[in-house]
């Protein structure tokens, strides 16, 4: 592996800063003022997310008390607790038949939709055999037909 010397890159000139000061409209000085504060915004919410990322699931722990023993839970907390059992087992009966009444819907109209195309295809059926039957009419001829052999 050889090294290989670099010279410095030679530097650009860069025009002077202006003396004046800027002429802003005030609408626009509140329009940059918001844009800096929802900056500043999402600079915070970011430091935190990545705050809570590096911490990991130690800060989450530590938030949240040790419920591994169930004495420890006050009366309170037992109330609370079996009011929500009773509620998540009322929704699953709701929800059990919810989907029992849209099944049997289903099924009905399953049910109604073979009848309609089994009447449908019956009908269809009639239809082809009058048509056909009328067709066995006009093709039919006492001359019997002469077969030419044609080379492709």
């Amino acid at each position: 592996m050889q090294h290989v010397r670099v010279p410095r890159a030679s530097q650009v000139p860069v025009p002077p800063p202006n003396s004046a000061p800027l002429e802003i409209s005030r609408e626009t000085r509140q329009q940059l003022r918001a844009v800096r504060h929802c900056a500043y915004e999402r600079y915070q919410e970011n430091a935190q997310w990545t705050r809570e990322l590096l911490e990991g699931p130690k800060a989450q722990k530590d938030a949240e008390p040790c419920t591994s023993h169930p004495t420890e839970l006050s009366e309170d907390s037992w109330k609370q607790l079996e009011a929500s059992r009773q509620m998540v087992q009322k929704l699953e009966e709701k929800l059990k038949h919810q989907s029992e009444a849209q099944d049997a819907a289903q099924r009905q109209f399953d049910e109604m939709m073979t009848m309609l195309k089994n009447a449908h295809d019956a009908a269809a059926v009639e239809e082809c055999e009058a048509k056909l039957a009328q067709d066995k009419l006009l093709l039919v001829s006492d001359q019997p037909r002469k077969m030419d052999i044609v080379r492709l």
